[in-house]
């Protein structure tokens, strides 16, 4: 959603969004407990012949489902959060609602102390990174859709030196 103003814009991360590779990964991460209930299977069976490697696959088991575990939150709880940016002519405003734990986290600089905003124009993590001498404010694009081209637009006509990263631009001292 795009709301401009007299010189703000105001955009809101669109739900119906998903990272590129969100399906594969999903693919990956069942695959993975299949193997993992199989390889549990078989710590169960050797447990009878030798307890200690027995022991060893059942922890890689336990090891191997607790990286899809923590993968599967990852992908789930960049799908529930949404992100607010208002760009205005003094500032640029990022509220981030995390749906999955109730979190709200907000931050803001001001665009005169932009030195220089990294841009990373990759698919699946589009972004841009406004640096200044107080912080870093890390603004997602990918969620933003076909409007994210608004933010760096807005930026360049406010003055900010955008680095497009992929095409190796030289970052500003």
């Amino acid at each position: 959603m795009v709301a401009t103003l007299n010189q703000a814009i105001r955009l809101e991360s669109d739900p119906r969004i998903r990272r590129v590779g969100s399906n594969v990964m999903w693919v990956a991460i069942v695959v993975g407990m299949m193997f993992m209930v199989i390889w549990f299977s078989v710590a169960v069976y050797t447990f009878q012949y030798n307890f200690f490697w027995s022991l060893t696959i059942a922890g890689a088991s336990v090891a191997f489902a607790s990286v899809l575990f923590l993968m599967a939150h990852s992908l789930i709880r960049d799908s529930r959060r949404l992100y607010i940016l208002e760009l205005t002519d003094t500032e640029a405003v990022l509220n981030v609602f995390d749906g999955l734990s109730g979190k709200r986290a907000i931050q803001m600089v001001l665009l005169d102390d932009i030195r220089y905003a990294e841009y990373y124009p990759y698919r699946d993590c589009s972004s841009v990174i406004l640096h200044t001498s107080y912080a870093q404010m890390e603004v997602p694009l990918w969620p933003m859709g076909r409007h994210s081209q608004d933010v760096l637009d807005f930026l360049q006509g406010r003055g900010v030196s955008i680095v497009n990263v992929q095409s190796d631009d030289p970052i500003p001292e």
